[in-house]
């Protein structure tokens, strides 16, 4: 994508002096996320996940090495090969089915724009109907073209609200599929001196295990599968209302899986095994080395793909001979620019480098972040950012935004807030 500077003349700045917004809380500091977190028993995952909401995508990842052990490199001979573009495929295969299910990995806003990038070509081919694991029920995204903070915490995260806009914007119906289950502790049961294991009951009935170790720490869990089979029914509803349409869903991790008791399994059963077109995007992600076995060379990706072979046509699948979804594709890599993720400046909707005046840096480290007017203005901190950005005197970086009127607001070190209009053309 090529990228716009835009000249500071071309930028109009006006300071409201006489009221402030403080914009969605969870845009904060990276060291006050941190230590609010710290004091929960799964604090290195809340920070993966608040860390990236926030924008601080690469301290993000920090947390994901601390607690996902790095996968072995996947070892692949090219020969015979070639390499498919993954939207292609998708694009291809869409046509042979009524049903997509896409997954993503919750603290990774590229699976997002990955999504995004589809809807405008398979809104073409009939499909018109978008679901996400992301909202919550009794939204009112039938009422407005936009996700609120209430409306689900990972839809804070300023890609998957501009999934969301897209999504309306381009003429789909907007729906979600979540249920919701309601945890109670249950310490009747301890097998061991720190009570380390703990069953959760659910209501409805069901439970979960949960091993945690001497510190508090969760090391292992064995999940519930009821909110796999209501998800499955909820979706399924959706179907009914809805018989002439098509339906892309956007969920995270194995949700998705054809096989076991996971959500994409339980919904093909209930469509009386009606063909679904699965797609993983979490297991060959951007930090997965993969390597050709002829060359012994790292393999570098541009774009999502897949490989396909030459005389059977077959794709090559990440699971071998089990094949819990369809295409398992590869990931993009992608370079920083600017200080900011690559991934962003391969958004559908052009993105405009936009730097800031230097006379705002002088109170800095600061936290900007970018609102559509009118949102901010009717949703106040509900609103969801369209952009966020940590600046500092070491660490001058731009918004990317989106071109029209934006508000930003800003927080300095001492939690003190400055609001200013800000057009983008």
């Amino acid at each position: 994508m090529k990228l716009v500077i835009i000249p500071l003349l071309c930028l109009i700045m006006l300071f409201l002096a006489d009221q402030h917004e403080f914009g969605n809380p969870c845009y904060d500091f990276a060291d006050s996320i941190i230590a609010r977190n710290n004091r929960a028993p799964d604090a290195a995952e809340m920070n993966l996940s608040a860390l990236s909401v926030a924008g601080y995508y690469h301290e993000s990842m920090v947390y994901e090495d601390s607690i996902i052990t790095p996968k072995a490199p996947v070892r692949i001979t090219l020969h015979n090969k070639h390499v498919l573009d993954a939207r292609e495929l998708i694009l291809s295969e869409a046509a042979k089915h009524r049903i997509i299910l896409i997954n993503e990995a919750h603290y990774r806003p590229q699976h997002r724009l990955f999504t995004k990038s589809l809807l405008g070509a398979l809104y073409q081919r009939g499909y018109n109907v978008f679901l996400a694991e992301g909202i919550l029920p009794n939204n009112q995204l039938d009422k407005r073209a936009y996700p609120v903070k209430g409306e689900g915490p990972f839809l804070n995260e300023p890609t998957y609200a501009s999934l969301i806009r897209y999504a309306a914007k381009k003429g789909y119906k907007v729906r979600a599929y979540e249920y919701i289950v309601r945890p109670i502790w249950d310490d009747s049961v301890m097998l061991d001196k720190n009570g380390s294991m703990k069953y959760i009951s659910y209501q409805p009935r069901d439970s979960a295990m949960i091993i945690k170790n001497e510190k508090g720490e969760v090391i292992q869990s064995a999940f519930t599968s009821l909110r796999e089979q209501q998800q499955a029914k909820n979706i399924l509803a959706i179907i009914r209302a809805n018989p002439k349409s098509r339906f892309i869903i956007h969920a995270g991790y194995a949700h998705i899986n054809e096989s076991g008791p996971m959500m994409g399994s339980q919904l093909r059963q209930l469509l009386n095994y009606e063909d679904i077109l699965t797609i993983d995007q979490t297991e060959l992600n951007e930090k997965q080395i993969v390597i050709d076995t002829l060359t012994n060379d790292t393999i570098r990706r541009a774009e999502a793909f897949v490989l396909v072979d030459n005389t059977t046509k077959w794709t090559w699948n990440y699971y071998g001979n089990y094949y819990p979804v369809d295409y398992p594709i590869f990931n993009a890599s992608f370079k920083d620019s600017l200080g900011r993720p690559g991934f962003l400046f391969k958004d559908v909707e052009k993105r405009v480098v936009t730097w800031l005046k230097p006379a705002l840096m002088k109170d800095c480290g600061c936290v900007f972040s970018a609102y559509n007017p009118g949102e901010l203005k009717n949703e106040h901190e509900n609103a969801i950012a369209t952009d966020v950005v940590y600046v500092d005197n070491g660490h001058v970086r731009p918004l990317l935004l989106y071109k029209g009127m934006h508000t930003i607001v800003k927080k300095n070190a001492r939690g003190e807030y400055t609001q200013f209009s800000l057009e983008v053309k």
